[in-house]
This record gives structure tokens, sequence and C-alpha cells, in this order.
């Protein structure tokens, strides 16, 4: 498995949870530095300079040639690039270099709401270089890139506003499909959904398929999710409480288990966009 953006808060993470799980990990990082220090299966890490902005595609078949799975957890960043050289065109050389290689599977981590650019949380967070307008840009050319393709999928996971908590395991996570609805979530369950969706590559689960996490119990409607979600300024006291005041969408999933949640995804329309209509920068 590689996991590119391995020194960010979520990239980190991935490595740690898919070493845990016993699989080999190379971490790519813009300088090749990556301290697998403290995590457990150590040995099992091998770091690996991938700037997703700079890097050729020679290289990054070489370093795709012979793996499963990909995680992109990369983003952009002040001294990392731009949204339009990472969280797009980084992305899309990814996905090149991965259907060039055969890569089983392509794990995309997006943002909610990115497909909706009047909500509020989208609004707010495009103001930061119009990061949310690459996310989604980047999202459909693969989503066209990977039409037709039997050997090799993607799947694009859109977490709702990420914390820093410890985990709470799969059984407090829902799952849901059409970017309708969001919530807070620990990046240590984000990133352990990653892997979970990473080694599945080969089955049919989630496969080319988008859809939304968040914790269940902070689950709202997106035209309620507010610029506290974006501020990662949840509080408990707005949180769902079961009482049926958050419409239902009939997509919504829960499971105890990660392989249970990504039971029964719906695949995304072949080719089909996902950007809806609104202001951008």
């Amino acid at each position: 498995m590689v996991v590119f953006g391995a020194n960010g808060k979520t990239g980190r993470r991935c490595v740690a949870r898919a070493a845990a799980a016993g699989a080999r990990v190379v971490a790519c990082t813009r300088a090749g530095d990556f301290s697998s220090a403290g995590l457990e299966n150590a040995r099992l890490v091998e770091a690996r300079a991938g700037d997703v902005s700079k890097a050729t595609d020679a290289d990054l078949r070489k370093i795709l040639r012979g793996r499963d799975a990909a995680i992109f957890a990369a983003s952009a960043s002040p001294s990392g690039g731009t949204p339009q050289e990472v969280d797009k065109a980084g992305l899309v050389k990814v996905a090149a270099a991965c259907v060039a290689e055969n890569v089983k599977r392509l794990v995309i981590v997006s943002s909610g709401s990115v497909s909706k650019p009047l909500s509020p949380v989208y609004v707010f967070l495009n103001f930061f270089g119009g990061v949310m307008r690459a996310k989604i840009e980047g999202e459909d050319a693969i989503r066209a890139m990977y039409v037709a393709r039997e050997n090799c999928d993607y799947v694009v996971i859109r977490p709702g506003g990420l914390t820093e908590d410890p985990a709470r395991g799969a059984s407090s996570v829902e799952l849901n499909q059409g970017d309708t609805k969001s919530g807070r979530i620990s990046r240590e369950d984000v990133a352990s959904l990653c892997v979970a969706v990473a080694m599945a590559a080969g089955t049919d689960d989630a496969r080319n398929a988008t859809f939304e996490c968040y914790y269940a119990d902070t689950a709202n409607d997106l035209s309620d999710v507010g610029f506290a979600n974006a501020l990662n300024a949840f509080s408990p006291s707005s949180a769902n409480d079961g009482s049926g005041s958050v419409r239902p969408t009939g997509r919504e999933q829960r499971g105890e288990t990660w392989a249970d949640l990504l039971d029964g995804l719906e695949p995304d329309r072949p080719g089909v966009a996902q950007q809806g209509w609104g202001p951008s920068l």
C-alpha cells in the first residue's frame, strides 16, 4: 500500500493503521522524510519521496509498481503547493500512474460538502485558495478517468469536520451518499476507514463509490452545518440526539465493523460529474 501525504495529520494515521494491520506501507512525503518511531510494526514502513505536485509520471509509476492500493491523503499547504497543484493536478497524476500500473484501488480523502458550492462549509473553506473547487474538480477528473476500467477502481471518502479526538470506532460512524448530511469525525477513525477500504482492494466493496462519513450522533443536514463545523468548533449540545430532527436520506449506513459499513454502498454513475452549481474562486 502507498500513502501519499504521509506526513499530514490524516496521512500519518493512515500509515500507522496500515502497518498495525500488517500491511507493507510506502509512506510518501515531499522530501522523503518520515519517522516511523513508535508505530506498531514500524519495520513494515518504507519512506519515499513522492511530492505529488512535482513528481514525474515515471517517478509515480515506480513508487506504485506492484502495489495493490494507494491512499491519496495529500492536500495543499503553504509549503507544499496550491490546491490546483495538489488537490486537483496532483491527484490526477497519481490516478494516471495507478491506472498505468494496474493498482487495484485508489482511495481519495476529499471533503464533505465539496459538491455543494452554496453550502456554508464550502463557501468558508473555498476562500483558502479555492481548495474545495480543486477537490471536486479532481474528484470529477478521476470519475471520468476510471470509466470502464475492469482491473482498478477508485473510492472517494468525504469526511465531515475533522477532529483530533481519540477514535470511537466503526459503530459510531455513519456513512451517507449524496453529500446532503455532515457532522464531526476524528482523524483516527477516518484513517481506519481509509485503510479498511484500501485493504478491500480487488473486491466489490465500495468499488467506484463516493460517500460521506461522520459520527452518527453529530449528523446534521448539510444546509444546517455552519462555519463551526469548518472551524472544528462542534459542541456536544448541538449533536443529533436521535429524536429524528435530522431528515433521513434513505442512504445512511451503520455497522459494527468497517466491513459492515462498506457493504451495500452504491457506485457512482460512470463518468458523471458531481460538481454542483454555485460561486467559485
